[in-house]
């Protein structure tokens, strides 16, 4: 199991419901952590909780399923891709993209917190509001895509990752990510 002390939040809902055909499956951030077994804590914090934040969007009618979900992703990071597999099964049935299109999966500077999550009737699009991700943090990964990492930049690039992962347990849904449209596919 992943040990992040203080990251599993205390003062938020850390579960998700969503459905598989006929069952309903239910998931916990915790569970993201062991599913991703790496050390991107911060891009399984992300994608977890814009998972909660589109759920209920995409449950108007129905429970939302899994296997009727397609993702497009402005973050190519394992943390987000690891998180969006285990609840959505989307990675490993062909149903995860890119914005963009296919490139390396490197977390760059120039990456965008976008997301757009479609079924066959309607289409979610969130971005992350402005200000959660440090501007320093961008520029750090650009350093480290460029040169290896000094243990210097290590310890920064955790501390960084620890704070924006509180940062985002520690804002409503609405205000991590304020910007959710909604359109309807159907004609």
């Amino acid at each position: 199991m992943n040990d992040h002390p203080g990251l599993i939040p205390t003062n938020q809902p850390i579960h998700l419901e969503i459905a598989d055909g006929d069952r309903i499956l239910r998931f916990n951030y915790a569970q993201a952590l062991d599913f991703h077994q790496g050390n991107s804590y911060w891009g399984c914090a992300l994608a977890f909780r814009m998972l909660q934040r589109a759920a209920p969007l995409l449950s108007q009618k129905r429970l939302w399923d899994r296997n009727r979900l397609h993702v497009v992703s402005g973050h190519p990071g394992p943390g987000v891709r690891d998180t969006l597999e285990l609840v959505t099964g989307c990675v490993s049935d062909g149903r995860f993209s890119l914005e963009g299109g296919p490139r390396e999966a490197r977390c760059v500077g120039d990456m965008v917190y976008r997301w757009r999550l479609s079924d066959a009737t309607t289409e979610l699009s969130l971005q992350l509001a402005d200000g959660i991700v440090d501007p320093r943090f961008l520029q750090l990964l650009d350093k480290i895509d460029k040169t290896p990492a000094s243990e210097s930049d290590k310890a920064v690039l955790e501390e960084y990752k620890q704070s924006m992962t509180r940062a985002i347990w520690g804002l409503s849904l609405e205000q991590a990510f304020p910007d959710a449209s909604l359109k309807s596919l159907q004609l």
